[in-house]
């Protein structure tokens, strides 16, 4: 039986393991068909943004693997507000990331059999 799983993610890409674990329990659920919705908030909206560079250190960009989740069926959302503050536009993130609110935040919630919270 599938079901379907909600990761709030506040931490920025490359600072703490919290995004390499979420990513890693998305790629992980979507291997036992589960749904899996991801909804980025506070710093959590620079995860998605196209600009970032892992070359230097030989690492995938975290963009690039979120592109990748997001291809395989992962909903990734980013808090508006978030992004607003934070002078982030929707033009600056992945493929297949969308901009949501407090009403697709409270729609996932419902949905969602499992949520699991990657906030500092």
């Amino acid at each position: 039986m599938s079901g379907k799983l909600l990761i709030f993610l506040s931490d920025s890409p490359f600072q703490h393991e919290s995004v390499d674990n979420a990513i890693e329990i998305s790629e992980a659920a979507l291997e036992k068909s589960h749904e899996v919705n991801i909804f980025l908030m506070m710093d959590g909206v620079y995860n998605p943004v196209n600009s970032q560079s892992g070359e230097p250190f030989q690492m995938t960009p975290v963009s690039e693997r979120l592109e990748s989740l997001v291809k395989r069926g992962v909903r990734l959302s980013c808090c508006r507000v978030c992004m607003e503050l934070r002078g982030v536009a929707l033009e600056d993130l992945a493929d297949g990331a969308d901009m949501g609110g407090i009403f697709d935040l409270s729609e996932m919630v419902e949905e969602s059999d499992v949520i699991l919270s990657l906030v500092n």
